[in-house]
């Protein structure tokens, strides 16, 4: 979270409004949710490597396409092939699986739905 936030480009965007796994629901738009899908270590037949390869969605959620796909190429722009410190952490890469736009409609009864531009990553780190 503090990764992405320290990022002048997003954090100009979203402020602080990063969360894990969901926002509340008195979120203000613009903002990123992360979402870990899953986590493997990597072995070879002498066992683990002390490699760990952790997979995230990160949605980036605006009220217009164009600022939800502005702040999604920001986002990538930063953790394209990533590598340096994330908290404890030495990150080895980062790299993109997919890149998607989606369009939730409305649930409240307004005409204004919420536009996401989802990133799926691999991230490979070391374990402080």
């Amino acid at each position: 979270m503090s990764l992405l936030t320290g990022e002048s480009t997003i954090s100009a965007i979203v402020g602080s409004r990063v969360y894990v796994s969901k926002a509340p629901q008195s979120a203000v738009l613009p903002y990123i949710i992360i979402t870990q899908m899953s986590s493997n270590e990597n072995q070879t037949i002498d066992g683990s490597t002390g490699l760990r390869f952790v997979d995230f969605d990160i949605d980036c959620k605006a009220d217009r396409s164009v600022e939800s796909e502005t702040l999604g190429n920001a986002v990538r722009t930063f953790i394209d092939d990533y590598t340096g410190t994330a908290g404890s952490e030495t990150v080895k890469a980062v790299l993109l699986n997919d890149e998607s736009t989606q369009y939730e409609p409305p649930t409240d009864g307004s005409d204004t739905g919420i536009y996401t531009t989802l990133l799926d990553v691999t991230i490979q780190y070391t374990p402080a």
